[in-house]
């Protein structure tokens, strides 16, 4: 037999684990169980009490693009191809601009939103007021502007009573507290910081407090809870999302930030339309005192030279000359305005503004070339809005403009040429015609010459209003660049 001993264990032993005796075990516990609940549940009450809810408003934007670097004839693309400078994606840009502090600082402004009102309450947190305030207290955004620090207001109101209202604010660096009661409403009131409105809104009583900030750092506030994504790399649609501790305040910012956005954009659209406007109308001017002093002379010629009628060989050969003569003034007026173009075009001043367009320009090629130009400098200004002049792709647009503005000035100095060797033909074309007509009497000829140019005067002076009222069908349809797909709602 062996002498190892044999272990026999208990079967109480085995289980390991007994329920019954750990819940006796704690159960004498149970007082710090309940108060440790109760100390939470009461905690969560107390911050959910004064902790003011913030919530999150969310939109959908279509954003138009136009991608002009697409067609084949487009010197954009000839630019890139050779390396020369490189485009951002133009959705990418546009969804700066949406978030850029300059537009929400706009917005801000607009919409009042650097001034915040709140229900003071004595348990709970101060219920924020927009729109449904019983007094409103107003301040310029210009002289918010020079605020050191955000001016608080409290204000006891009771309708038909005078208002009673204390005052914290920041002046030279140091601080100061000031009451007013004001007993007729509405009242202005000159204080060191500005002047201050107080217009009673509704009959409700109410003690509030209000704070005006300063737009800047309200534009940074909001920014900073302000979200604006791309849906997906295949679509042009941004999505945007701000927090905000009134959701209809929230709603309303996104919709003013899209309609700024747009107003913005268009602006920028209009600029070419508003140079080519501006040159037109110094156009009409100078044609209209030259038609004046034609049909001047007109008048003074008829009355001292008494003309019935002209000979049918004097009018077979005046109608040759004239024909030539008309397009001799036809090529002057297109050297002119040619010239006129390379002079706006050599002005340092007007390097990087848009070149007028649609002026009566019959070079197609040149009117395509500028176009492609303008598009160039309004990208490279809305690019600038959102960075500085040493970002490289602000440097590489500008060697692309500077490379657009020589082949420009290159074609107008060819056009010029062509015209002049034009003017050439057509006066040795117009000698050869007036030798039939040196019988014809001198009072009959000098007739004919003003009428000529008093027609082509007239017919200039036509098309420069016809161009004028296309220039004005384009400067009010153009198309808003952004469009709210989905209303904004909070989350």
């Amino acid at each position: 037999m062996s002498d190892h001993p044999i272990n026999v264990q208990n079967p109480e032993e085995e289980e390991g684990f007994n329920l019954y005796e750990i819940f006796f075990k704690y159960l004498i516990y149970w007082p710090w169980f309940v108060a440790s609940v109760l100390v939470c549940l009461i905690g969560s009450y107390v911050y959910l009490r004064y902790q003011t809810p913030v919530y999150n408003i969310s939109s959908s934007v279509l954003i138009k693009e136009q991608d002009n670097r697409s067609s084949k004839n487009n010197p954009l693309a000839a630019v890139q191809e050779l390396g020369m400078m490189s485009l951002t994606n133009n959705f990418d840009n546009e969804i700066e601009i949406l978030k850029s502090k300059t537009l929400v600082k706009k917005v801000v402004s607009d919409l009042g939103l650097y001034i915040t009102t709140a229900e003071s309450r004595t348990f709970g947190y101060d219920l924020p007021l927009y729109k449904n305030q019983p007094i409103q207290v107003y301040m310029t955004p210009e002289e918010a502007d020079k605020l050191e620090e955000p001016v608080k207001f409290y204000l006891d109101y009771v309708p038909n009573r005078p208002l009673k209202v204390k005052m914290e604010y920041t002046y030279h660096g140091q601080s100061k507290t000031t009451k007013q009661v004001f007993e007729v409403l509405p009242v202005a009131f000159p204080s060191e910081i500005g002047v201050i409105t107080f217009t009673p809104l509704s009959e409700e009583a109410m003690k509030m407090k209000v704070q005006i900030a300063s737009p800047n750092g309200c534009a940074a506030t909001y920014a900073a809870n302000l979200g604006v994504d791309a849906v997906s790399k295949t679509t042009t649609i941004a999505q945007i999302h701000v927090k905000n501790t009134v959701k209809q305040r929230g709603v309303d910012f996104i919709y003013q930030l899209v309609e700024s956005y747009n107003q913005d954009a268009n602006e920028e659209k209009n600029e070419v339309a508003q140079k080519t406007a501006d040159f037109i109308e110094e156009r009409i001017a100078i044609i209209d005192r030259e038609l004046g002093s034609t049909e001047d002379r007109m008048a003074h010629f008829k009355q001292r030279a008494r003309l019935t009628d002209l000979t049918n060989d004097a009018q077979m050969a005046l109608q040759e000359t004239a024909k030539y003569e008309q397009q001799l003034a036809e090529n002057k007026t297109q050297i002119g305005l040619i010239q006129d173009l390379a002079q706006y075009i050599s002005q340092p001043e007007h390097q990087h503004e848009v070149i007028p367009a649609n002026v009566g320009i019959q070079d197609a090629n040149l009117a395509h070339v500028i176009n492609q130009y303008n598009t160039m400098i309004v990208e490279r200004k809305r690019l600038l809005r959102t960075s500085s002049k040493s970002n490289p792709a602000a440097i590489n647009m500008n060697s692309g403009i500077e490379v657009m503005r020589t082949t420009i000035l290159t074609t107008v100095n060819s056009i010029l040429e062509g015209l002049e060797i034009s003017q050439k033909n057509l006066l040795r074309e117009a000698r050869k015609h007036e030798g039939r007509i040196n019988d014809a009497p001198t009072q009959e000829k000098e007739y004919m010459s003003i009428a000529r140019q008093q027609e082509i005067k007239a017919s200039l002076y036509i098309m420069l209003l016809q161009k004028r009222e296309e220039n004005a069908i384009t400067l009010a349809s153009t198309a808003s660049n952004g469009r709210i797909i989905e209303n904004p709602l909070a989350g």
